[in-house]
């Protein structure tokens, strides 16, 4: 993956940037699952900077018929019947687009800001904060 370098000086690996936005980063080690009191130095950088992460339909797909546990048939037979057109009919690109960002607004994780289905939309939400937080 390539690396992006901003004007402060810091660097992120991510699969791509735009308009200073990074699509799919590569993140730190138990990103999403450390309680922000006690978050690494490694984590420090990410502190109000939003990034957008995609999942799509052909992840679902493969993740649908790979499975193996004791409710795999029935998820497989699930996302075919009802889940994979309820998806595109949210997703029509069949990307999901989901902006997060480490802003403390939960405990222990990045903060989704919402998901989008289109890349500039979710830019613009990542660019000027979601919707739902005061802007005062």
């Amino acid at each position: 993956m390539p690396k992006f370098t901003y004007a402060n000086g810091l660097v992120f690996t991510a699969e791509d940037q735009v308009d200073d936005v990074l699509i799919n980063p590569k993140l730190p080690r138990r990103f999403d699952d450390t309680p922000n009191e006690v978050r690494p130095g490694s984590h420090a950088k990410w502190r109000g900077f939003p990034y957008i992460v995609t999942e799509t339909v052909e992840a679902l797909d493969a993740y649908y018929a790979g499975r193996t546990d004791e409710y795999a048939a029935a998820g497989l037979k699930m996302w075919k019947n009802e889940g994979r057109a309820k998806w595109m009919q949210a997703w029509p690109s069949g990307t999901r687009y989901t902006v997060r960002c480490l802003d403390g607004g939960a405990w222990d994780r990045s903060t989704n800001w919402g998901s989008f289905p289109t890349l500039a939309a979710a830019v613009e939400c990542a660019n000027t904060g979601p919707s739902w937080r005061y802007r005062g």
